[in-house]
C-alpha cells in the first residue's frame, strides 16, 4: 500500500485510541474522585464527554505547547529555566482550560453560574486536572525518556561511525603512497643537505602517526593538542613547498576543545585542492574568533579535476552536531575559501 494511502488510515487509529484512552482515564479519575460512590450512566456519559473535551484541550494543548518549548528551550541546554516556564505555562494553561469547562458545564446542565457553583465546579475540575495533568506527565515523560534513551544511544552509535570514518580517512591520507612518497623524497634531500632538521622531520613524521592512532578512542581533545599535531603536519608539507607555502596560527586556545583531527583535515583540504607553486603561492590563516569559532581560511586556487566528495567536512559537520547547536560554517567566493568551526569546552 501507498504511503500516502496509509498516512489517513494510521492517523484515524491514533486519533481513536486517543479517544478511548480519554474516556477511560476520565471515568477512572471520577470514580477515584467519587471515592466509592457508584457512578450512574449520566454520570458515566457525563465523565466520557468531559473526558474528549476537556482532556482532549489538555493532552492536545500540552502536547503543543511542550514540543514548542523542546524547540526554543531544550532541556538539555537549559533545565532550570525550562522546569520553570514549563511549570508556569502547565498552570496558566490548566487554569484557562477549568474556566472554559465550568462554562461549558453550565451550558450543558443549564446552570445559572453563581459564585458557589463557580467554586464547587472548581474545586472539582481541578482535582481532576491535577490527577490528569499529574497521570499525563507520568506517562508521557516515560515514554519521553524511553524515546530520549533510544535516540541517546543510536546517536552514540552514529558518532562513534563518524569518528572512525574520520580517523580512516586521516590515517588513508597520512599513509596514501603519495604522502609517503614526498614525505620520503623531502627526507632524502634533507639528510645531504641539513642533517639536524631532517632528525627533526622524522620526529615530527612520528608525532603525526602517533597522534592519529592516540586519538582513536577519544570524543573530543583539548585545542592545544590538536594544535601541535597540525604544526607538525604543517611543519612537514613547509618542507615540501618551501616558501609558497605560508601558514599563520593565531588561536587561543584556552580550554577549549575541539574534535580530534579536524582542524588537520581542513588544513589538509586546503593543501590538496588547491594548486601550489611559485606562481601561486598558499597563503593559509588558522584562527580563532570572539565567538568561540576556530577557522581555518585559505586564498582559493582550485586544481583542475581536485574536487573532492565533501565527505570530510560533511564529516566533522555531523559530528559537531552531536555536541552543540553551533553550525559548522562553510564560505567560499571567487579567491577566499574558510570553515569556521566552533570550539567546544566541559
Amino acid at each position: 500500500m501507498d504511503a500516502k494511502q496509509t498516512q489517513p488510515k494510521k492517523l484515524f487509529w491514533q486519533i481513536l485510541a486517543s479517544i478511548l484512552l480519554l474516556i477511560a482515564l476520565g471515568n477512572l479519575i471520577m470514580i477515584v474522585v467519587l471515592r466509592g460512590e457508584l457512578p450512574t450512566g449520566q454520570m458515566i456519559l457525563y465523565g466520557s464527554l468531559n473526558s474528549v473535551l476537556v482532556g482532549g484541550t489538555f493532552m492536545f494543548g500540552l502536547t503543543f505547547l511542550i514540543k514548542t518549548l523542546d524547540r526554543k528551550i531544550p532541556w538539555l541546554h537549559f533545565p532550570f529555566k525550562r522546569l520553570i516556564l514549563q511549570f508556569i505555562i502547565t498552570v496558566i494553561f490548566s487554569l484557562i482550560v477549568i474556566v472554559m469547562a465550568i462554562l461549558l458545564n453550565s451550558l450543558f446542565w443549564h446552570q445559572e453560574i453563581t459564585s458557589d457553583y463557580f467554586f464547587e465546579t472548581g474545586s472539582f475540575m481541578t482535582k481532576v486536572a491535577v490527577i490528569f495533568v499529574f497521570g499525563g506527565s507520568l506517562i508521557s515523560n516515560t515514554i519521553l525518556f524511553f524515546k530520549n534513551w533510544k535516540e541517546a544511544a543510536v546517536q552514540q552509535e552514529k558518532l562513534k561511525r563518524e569518528q572512525l570514518a574520520l580517523q580512516y580517512e586521516t590515517l588513508k591520507s597520512q599513509v596514501n603512497p603519495h604522502f609517503l612518497f614526498n614525505n620520503l623524497n623531502s627526507l632524502t634531500s634533507l639528510i645531504s643537505t641539513n642533517p639536524e632538521k631532517a632528525i627533526d622531520f622524522v620526529k615530527r613524521l612520528s608525532e603525526v602517526y602517533r597522534y592519529v592512532l592516540d586519538q582513536k578512542n577519544q570524543e573530543l581533545v583539548d585545542l592545544e593538542s590538536e594544535l601541535k599535531f597540525v604544526e607538525s603536519y604543517v611543519f612537514l608539507q613547509k618542507i615540501r613547498f618551501e616558501s609558497n607555502l605560508e601558514v599563520q596560527i593565531n588561536v587561543n586556545t584556552k580550554n577549549f576543545k575541539v574534535i580530534p583531527l579536524s582542524i588537520q583535515m581542513l588544513v589538509e583540504n586546503a593543501i590538496k585542492h588547491n594548486e601550489i607553486s611559485d606562481r601561486k603561492p598558499m597563503h593559509l590563516k588558522v584562527y580563532t574568533t570572539d565567538d568561540q569559532c576556530l577557522v581555518v581560511e585559505n586564498n582559493l586556487q582550485k586544481k583542475i579535476g581536485s574536487e573532492g566528495s565533501g565527505s570530510g567536512i560533511q564529516n566533522i559537520r555531523e559530528r559537531y552536531e552531536f555536541f552543540t547547536n553551533k553550525k559548522v560554517i562553510i564560505f567560499e567566493n571567487l579567491d577566499r575559501f574558510l570553515v569556521s568551526i566552533p570550539l567546544l569546552t566541559d
